[in-house]
């Protein structure tokens, strides 16, 4: 274990955006090495570090380069941020971009600024794109105004969210609640994270429809507890590991942190303060910690023989063990579902 720490420390110090392609293609053989059950949480840590290590290197460069175009003003502070899978870190080794700049700057400055933010979003994120990051199919990242601006637009835009209350809304304020810092000031991104959450603690109609939120997808198990697989397509006979129960068990854990102004970024930082605040009984508490570590473990087993991060995973090809595991974690994502359920249908 202490030569993949190593690495880690090598890739570091890479300089250019082609010996972070090399890395990042190695961080898949290496899992290949390395990956073991019984290590999975040290292993999970490991790989979010290698990805936050390329991001850093990566929005370095793309600063660099800005600098050196001398386009617009560069902001007195800003912070580059992951969302999704590596916010949360629990990123598999094949995963897309979800990033975003958050900035302050003084108000007569802001529009020279977001020149400065647009170039550099543009520039980071096709070094992301060459070295092995595909583009957001929902366009999460950065060069997206939606998730590039200054300060005083994410105010205006998160109350507009909040006031909204739209299915779209909804999910933007669900995947806002991983920003984590990754390059720049990070406390003005920790800081807007904290806000969001106090602000949504305090609006019960919202938090109501975000629990009916969290109730979709519905969980691929049947009433006799038969896995529902695709049935037609390139997929047929596989399951889909995010849709299988794993987004659901993630996205409950979010409410539940809403509802408790749990401001944390992570998964396993939600999870854990939950615990140690009894907010889940017990038994449950531990199966959804014996579930999480089933899906992750499953996905980064298998992502790491794709190209791309592998969604899909044909239940014919995994082991007997894993598939009783992987049924048991889809029962307790469906019970923390009706948990959550219970608790929304009861906010007043």
């Amino acid at each position: 274990m202490e030569s993949l720490y190593e690495w880690v420390k090598q890739l570091e110090e890479a300089q250019t955006i082609g010996e972070l392609r090399l890395y990042h293609d190695e961080l898949a053989r290496q899992l290949r090495y390395w990956l073991c059950r019984e290590e999975l949480e040290v292993i999970s840590e490991i790989v979010a570090d290698a990805h936050d290590a390329i991001m850093r290197r990566v929005f370095r460069l793309a600063e660099e380069k800005t600098l050196r175009a001398e386009t617009g003003v560069r902001p007195r502070s800003w912070c580059w941020y992951a969302m999704g899978s590596i916010g949360r870190r629990e990123p598999t080794v094949w995963t897309d971009q979800d990033h975003g700049i958050l900035f302050a700057c003084a108000e007569h400055e802001e529009k020279q600024c977001y020149e400065f933010i647009r170039h550099m979003a543009a520039v980071g994120t096709n070094y992301l794109h060459e070295i092995g990051y595909p583009y957001c199919s929902g366009y999460v990242m950065a060069t997206n105004k939606r998730w590039g601006q200054s300060l005083r637009d994410w105010v205006q835009q998160v109350k507009m969210y909040m006031s909204g209350c739209l299915p779209n809304d909804i999910r933007f304020l669900f995947i806002a609640m991983d920003m984590r810092p990754i390059y720049g000031d990070g406390e003005l991104v920790a800081d807007s994270r904290r806000t969001l959450f106090h602000s949504l603690n305090r609006e019960t109609k919202l938090l109501r429809q975000m629990g009916e939120h969290v109730m979709f997808p519905s969980v691929p198990l049947g009433w006799f507890y038969n896995v529902q697989l695709e049935r037609w397509g390139p997929h047929s006979g596989a399951i889909h590991m995010k849709h299988s129960g794993y987004v659901q068990i993630v996205n409950a854990l979010k409410w539940l942190a809403c509802v408790a102004n749990i401001s944390t970024a992570t998964t396993w930082e939600r999870w854990r303060e939950m615990a140690k605040q009894a907010l889940l009984p017990l038994p449950l508490a531990e199966e959804v910690r014996e579930a999480l570590l089933t899906y992750y473990y499953i996905r980064l087993k298998y992502a790491t023989e794709a190209a791309n991060e592998r969604d899909y995973v044909l239940w014919r090809v995994l082991e007997a063990n894993e598939r009783t595991r992987l049924k048991k974690a889809m029962k307790t994502a469906k019970k923390l579902q009706r948990l959550v359920a219970r608790q929304a249908g009861g906010i007043r």
